[in-house]
């Protein structure tokens, strides 16, 4: 839950997190979210200053830039290999992931559903790519990403973008063609990076 709260920005880039006032918020226990602050330190969302106690990471301009050139660089080989072993069944789950995206955005639905309809359309591909270090290099991320994610949503038009683009990935694996689906990838990574650096540089 706070985790999804910072991607969404309810709690903002440098604001200090009072430890009372989250127990209130999530109603959970102190020792719940101090857990929580550590897995989400780990995650490089929340950065915990001696004497000052946590606060939401800012994430710079820079930064953001070197994970869409890490996901550039291992995404395409993820595609790669989902591609090449993929089932129906988990092509279904992709489709059903990217209906539910769909739906989300054509209801108007709460943003935060648009990024876990995104992650589970991702998911199926880094469980399906059978390299789990690629993968858990990509889950590492995951955080981070979904924060990028949630700024290049925020742009006009960019929803229905992405659901454009992810389809024509799963279009490209359902059809055995995995230079197409890695194109496709690579075209969505940029679009991304190009929607999120205007939104950032926006509120900067």
């Amino acid at each position: 839950a706070l985790r999804t709260d910072i991607t969404m920005g309810v709690f903002l880039p440098g604001q200090r997190l009072s430890e009372a006032e989250l127990c209130a918020h999530l109603d959970a226990s102190r020792t719940s979210v101090r857990e929580a602050l550590r897995q989400l330190e780990a995650e490089r969302l929340i950065e915990i200053r001696p004497n000052r106690g946590p606060a939401v990471a800012k994430l710079a301009w820079e930064e953001a830039e070197q994970i869409y050139d890490v996901r550039e660089l291992i995404e395409p080989e993820v595609v790669r290999l989902f591609a090449a072993v993929a089932t129906q069944e988990q092509l279904d789950r992709m489709d059903g992931a990217l209906k539910q995206f769909e739906e989300a955005f054509s209801e108007g639905l709460h943003p935060n559903r648009l990024i876990l309809t995104t992650t589970t359309f991702y998911e199926v591909m880094f469980e399906g790519c059978k390299n789990d270090i690629l993968a858990d290099i990509l889950r590492g991320l995951l955080a981070r990403v979904n924060l990028l994610r949630s700024r290049s949503m925020s742009q006009p038009g960019r929803p229905k973008e992405s659901l454009r683009e992810m389809r024509s990935i799963l279009s490209h694996i359902q059809d055995s063609d995995i230079a197409g689906a890695q194109a496709a990838a690579i075209q969505h990574i940029r679009n991304a990076r190009a929607e999120a650096k205007t939104a950032m540089l926006a509120s900067t």
